[in-house]
């Protein structure tokens, strides 16, 4: 059985650096931790993500590859 993630066990899951740069692969990377460990959909972890950092959604389009866009459409519909 899988964990639901608690808040210290989130950010446990963010690289706390000055160097870590929010970049569509590490965003996608992000978003699979909450999909499998806390069992989201997509779509709630891109909103939940947006919220832990901040991100405008308006942002979203930049940081999302044609894979991670396809994986939310499929699990919207």
């Amino acid at each position: 059985m899988k964990k639901k993630l608690t808040d210290e066990s989130f950010d446990m899951l963010f690289i706390d650096s000055p160097l870590y740069q929010l970049t569509p692969t590490t965003f996608a990377l992000e978003i699979e931790k909450l999909v499998k460990y806390d069992r989201m959909d997509y779509l709630d972890a891109v909103v939940t993500l947006c919220e832990k950092f901040d991100i405008e959604f308006e942002t979203i389009p930049k940081l999302l590859s044609k894979t991670m866009k396809e994986k939310i459409e499929v699990s919207a519909s």
